[in-house]
C-alpha cells in the first residue's frame, strides 16, 4: 500500500511534468521548434533544466510527452460533442469550433512547429501519430453514426474516411498559419457546411443494383 510521503512525491512529480509541458507548449508558441532548447523552455518555465532530462530523458522526449498532452486535453474537451454528432453537418461544425478554438489558443503554431521538427526526427513522428489518435478515434466513430443509417454503411471504410478528415483540417491549419489575418479558413468551412447539407440527401440515396443481364440477352450455350 503506497505511503503517504510517496504519495505526495507523486504528485509532486505529476506537476512538475505538468508545469515543464506548458512551458515546451509556451516556448513553442513563443520561439518555434527551433528556439525550443533545454535552456529555453527552463527558462520559460523558471525552473532548473536538469528537470527536463530527469522526467524526460531529452528535449525531443519532452517534446513527444507535450503532443500527447495537447492531444489527449483536445479530445477531453470535443469528445462530448463529437460523441453526439449524427450528421455531416454537424462534424463540420465542431471542426470549426476546433479551428477556432486552435487560433485563439495559439495551437496552430505548436502543431506547425512540431510538424516540423517531426520531419527530422522518427520519435516525435511516432508520438504525433500517436498524439493524433485520441482525436481520430472520436472522428472515426463519429463518422460510423453519420453512415450508420444510410446505404452506403458498408461501402464506405470509415477509417479511410477519417484519415482524409484528419488530413483536410491538418491542412487547413498549416495553410492559415501562412496568412492567419485572411479568413479563408472560416469561409472554407462555411462551405464545407453548406456542401454537407447535400452530401447528406446523397447519403440517403438507394445503392443502386448492379444490372443484370436480361434472358434474352445472356449467350445461348452449344
Amino acid at each position: 500500500m503506497p505511503t503517504r510521503l510517496s504519495t505526495q512525491a507523486s504528485q509532486s512529480g505529476e506537476e512538475t511534468r505538468a508545469k515543464i509541458i506548458a512551458a515546451t507548449l509556451q516556448t513553442l508558441r513563443d520561439e518555434g521548434i527551433v528556439g525550443a532548447t533545454a535552456r529555453a523552455i527552463a527558462r520559460t518555465g523558471g525552473f532548473n533544466q536538469a528537470l527536463i532530462f530527469y522526467h524526460f530523458g531529452g528535449v525531443t522526449g519532452l517534446l513527444v510527452a507535450a503532443a500527447v498532452s495537447e492531444g489527449e486535453q483536445r479530445a477531453a474537451r470535443y469528445a462530448p460533442r463529437l460523441e453526439s454528432v449524427t450528421t455531416l453537418a454537424e462534424l463540420v461544425a465542431v471542426a470549426r469550433d476546433l479551428h477556432e478554438a486552435e487560433v485563439a489558443q495559439g495551437g496552430q503554431n505548436v502543431l506547425t512547429q512540431l510538424l516540423a521538427g517531426a520531419a527530422s526526427s522518427p520519435e516525435l513522428r511516432a508520438g504525433l501519430m500517436r498524439a493524433f489518435q485520441p482525436w481520430m478515434q472520436l472522428v472515426e466513430e463519429s463518422v460510423e453514426r453519420v453512415l450508420g443509417t444510410t446505404p452506403y454503411a458498408n461501402l464506405v471504410k470509415s477509417e479511410d474516411l477519417t484519415f482524409a478528415i484528419t488530413s483536410l483540417f491538418l491542412g487547413i491549419e498549416l495553410m492559415n498559419t501562412l496568412d492567419p489575418e485572411k479568413e479563408s479558413a472560416l469561409s472554407l468551412f462555411t462551405t464545407f457546411e453548406t456542401l454537407a447539407t447535400v452530401i447528406e440527401a446523397l447519403l440517403r440515396v438507394p445503392v443502386p443494383e448492379p444490372e443484370r443481364a436480361s434472358p434474352k440477352k445472356r449467350k445461348k450455350k452449344g
